[in-house]
């Protein structure tokens, strides 16, 4: 089994959270980072920046307070583009968002106003080669079942794609460019599904055990998954690999079990980028990690 060496770069800076979102911006070669759980369970709408050396806080103004919100990065518009999020308390108070922003590496600016329900939970990817934002599924508040449904953002405009959808209910996404297709993976059934732009298919149906909360990124000719919990042990410290067609389990020394962190892939420097989580014994964790490919 190969292995796959993490190194724990970081342990202060931005406080310990889970439920955050990141996206590599790679015109400035920095990850950006935003909101998220922290302690005492309060919702955070923070933004920040990690060179590779140390984490710097960003705008003061921007997106409200979310948790389980997706970032992507979308190289065409040089823009860090968020989507939704969840405000967890008793309903009518703080309902699912289903607002869009993008963050320019100075300023958050607020786009659409209309588009997908407001959710969260649900999964993003960034098509390089259609320069397309794609979304999919999620949970909103008031539906007993997933969303199962999917969008594409043009920059300017959501516009809803495919009725044939990918029965899932936790889903991850990352943007394969050596196949030229949307990943998605769905822990909770063990599912792999692609996207070409016009429909789904399936394309695996063994993979990484149950597991929900995992994040994934896409590293140079393959997709890099850490993580999750569900099962036993409940909460997961494994590292696994997609190729185009088979899930392989990689030996990996690094972070510790978690869920609900965020990983994304530094192209600059060849290295993926994983913060935070929610770990064993209810901790919240606000550990860097990388490793470099």
């Amino acid at each position: 089994m190969a292995k796959f060496l993490w190194t724990q770069k970081s342990d202060f800076g931005l406080g310990p959270r889970f439920g955050h979102a990141m996206a590599f911006d790679s015109n400035r070669g920095r990850t950006v980072l935003f909101g998220g759980t922290g302690a005492g369970r309060a919702l955070l709408g923070d933004t920040w920046e990690w060179d590779g050396s140390f984490w710097t806080q960003m705008a003061d103004s921007g997106p409200g307070p979310r948790t389980a919100h997706a970032m992507v990065y979308d190289s065409a518009r040089q823009v860090s583009l968020l989507f939704g999020g969840g405000r967890p308390a008793e309903p009518p108070d703080s309902p699912d968002l289903g607002d869009t922003w993008q963050w320019d590496g100075q300023d958050w600016t607020q786009l659409a106003n209309s588009g997908p329900i407001p959710r969260s939970h649900h999964a993003m990817a960034f098509d390089s080669s259609r320069n397309r934002t794609v979304l999919f599924g999620g949970t909103a508040q008031g539906q007993n079942s997933p969303l199962l449904d999917t969008w594409e953002f043009d920059g300017q405009e959501w516009t809803q794609q495919a009725d044939t959808k990918p029965h899932v209910e936790d889903p991850t996404m990352a943007f394969d460019s050596t196949g030229v297709r949307v990943l998605l993976f769905d822990g909770a059934t063990v599912q792999t599904w692609s996207w070409n732009g016009a429909s789904w298919v399936q394309i695996a149906e063994l993979g990484p055990p149950l597991r929900v909360g995992t994040a994934m990124t896409a590293v140079a000719s393959s997709i890099v998954l850490f993580g999750g919990g569900r099962g036993d042990p409940p909460i997961k410290g494994d590292t696994w690999r997609f190729d185009a067609e088979h899930w392989t389990q990689i030996q990996n020394i690094g972070p510790a079990p978690r869920t609900g962190h965020a990983l994304t892939f530094d192209s600059t420097r060849d290295a993926v980028v994983l913060f935070g989580g929610f770990g064993a014994n209810d901790s919240i964790l606000g550990d860097t990690w990388e490793h470099n490919t």
